[in-house]
């Protein structure tokens, strides 16, 4: 099984890209070249340029605040590989695990922040040891991604 939420991460880019776009254009408007100055006064475009500015800056931290990131994950008989980056403003590098199915040990999904991040871990077996890989937060992932993700890895952890 192979999964991936590439399309919601490109909706995310785009939708800080027009925001941007559009910000920009309401503040040349508003300030250079004065529209707005025939239909309201000076305190009534300040207090729309902060609403604006407020709104602007939620679309464009909210994958950080809600630590959104590139998910990828596969499975087949041999390996689990799960590959994830930040996204937003500043993307993160690339990291990736890839757990051989003899040596998986399980997983675990969590969640924090009343419910709003949800996390993966991966366990994996060394040396008669249970280890455990560093949370992936997949807050990105639909309830259905998540709950294929889950199924999957269900059947590996059944299996060993």
């Amino acid at each position: 099984m192979t999964l991936d939420n590439g399309k919601k991460i490109v909706t995310l880019r785009l939708i800080g890209f027009i925001s941007t776009l559009v910000y920009v254009l309401y503040i040349f408007l508003a300030y250079f070249e004065r529209v707005f100055r025939h239909l309201m006064n000076e305190n009534s475009v300040t207090i729309m340029t902060a609403s604006v500015t407020v709104v602007y800056m939620i679309a464009l931290f909210w994958p950080a605040l809600m630590k959104y990131r590139y998910i990828y994950f596969s499975s087949d008989e041999r390996n689990i590989t799960l590959r994830w980056y930040k996204t937003g403003l500043m993307p993160g590098d690339s990291k990736s695990i890839e757990i051989p199915t003899v040596k998986f040990a399980g997983y675990e999904i969590t969640t924090k922040a009343m419910g709003l991040h949800h996390y993966l871990i991966l366990y994996q077996q060394i040396q008669s040891k249970k280890a455990a890989f560093s949370p992936v937060s997949i807050s990105a992932l639909s309830g259905k991604q998540r709950a294929m993700i889950s199924e999957a890895l269900n059947n590996y952890k059944s299996a060993v």
